[in-house]
């Protein structure tokens, strides 16, 4: 059974911002690179120098990186130490919780309506959204693109900006109408219809839900020649939201969409900043060389 190990984030973010009982329940203990934390405890469990890691069987331990600020660091000190990215650690805020530890963050459930009526119905119903569905809808191309599906697509209000020649596949969790493809992301679930070579795919403001993000992508490359990305980066998020409303499922920068999509084969060819919120990337893939 793996340990589970935070490293850093009693700047703030371990005291603050996670679920105390989580911590409680589901850390086996601490490491951090400050000597006046290193041999005290918190919350009972001790606080190791991250040379604690070394003497761990790398297999059988997930080290969780706590700090907000200081994460790159982390990172690069635990690479050095010999450790990889989504096999030995991954960003405390972007997990999810297993059956051995719960979920560290705060976090709000979307299909909690009795609570999130007001952030829904801003998302599916209201002005800021729907302006940003039709800047969206100006980096498509309609003489190339002629097939259009729409992951987490919700009540689909984008299809109001498209050419009626053009085929809207609609694609989220739950039926919002009969043409409506269901597909749980989070259960790696990916609609199953047979789509052209020309097919645009539109992911916008949803990829944050995934808990798996790289499967998303690796799925949606699999499956167009087009694919517009909205996300609303993660340094845009700030403390207060992080503490009360948190409900994204990862932790994404736009950079690393660009790097995940050059891996897959797609170079970015536009990109647009909409309103100091949200980014819009446009992806084409590159033709093969024949």
């Amino acid at each position: 059974m793996k340990k589970h190990i935070i490293f850093g984030g009693f700047d703030y973010a371990v005291r603050w911002e996670m679920d105390q009982d989580a911590v409680y329940r589901g850390i086996d203990y601490f490491v951090d690179n400050d000597p006046e934390l290193i041999g005290t405890t918190y919350m009972g469990k001790p606080i190791y120098s991250p040379d604690k890691l070394l003497e761990e069987d790398k297999d059988n331990i997930l080290i969780l990186i706590g700090s907000i600020i200081y994460h790159l660091e982390i990172e690069f000190q635990l690479k050095d130490m010999g450790f990889e990215e989504d096999v030995h650690y991954k960003w405390a805020i972007g997990f999810c919780g297993d059956d051995r530890c719960p979920r560290l963050w705060k976090h709000t459930e979307w299909n909690d309506r009795s609570k999130n009526e007001h952030n829904l119905h801003f998302i599916e119903e209201g002005e800021e959204a729907q302006q940003r569905l039709r800047a969206v809808s100006r980096l498509i191309d309609f003489t190339k693109s002629h097939t259009i599906v729409d992951i987490c697509a919700a009540n689909g209000r984008i299809k109001r900006f498209l050419p009626e020649s053009i085929q809207y596949i609609p694609v989220d969790y739950q039926r919002y109408s009969d043409e409506t493809v269901l597909c749980d992301l989070n259960r790696y679930e990916f609609p199953e219809v047979n789509l052209p070579s020309e097919t645009c795919i539109l992911l916008i403001a949803s990829l944050q839900y995934a808990i798996d993000w790289k499967w998303l992508l690796k799925q949606i490359a699999a499956n167009c020649s087009v694919f517009i990305c909205a996300h609303h980066d993660f340094v845009r998020m700030n403390r207060e939201y992080r503490r009360t409303q948190f409900n994204n499922n990862n932790a994404v920068f736009n950079h690393q969409i660009i790097l995940e999509m050059q891996k897959l084969g797609f170079v970015m060819v536009e990109a647009y900043d909409y309103h100091l919120r949200t980014v819009i990337m446009k992806f084409e893939k590159v033709p093969k060389k024949s």
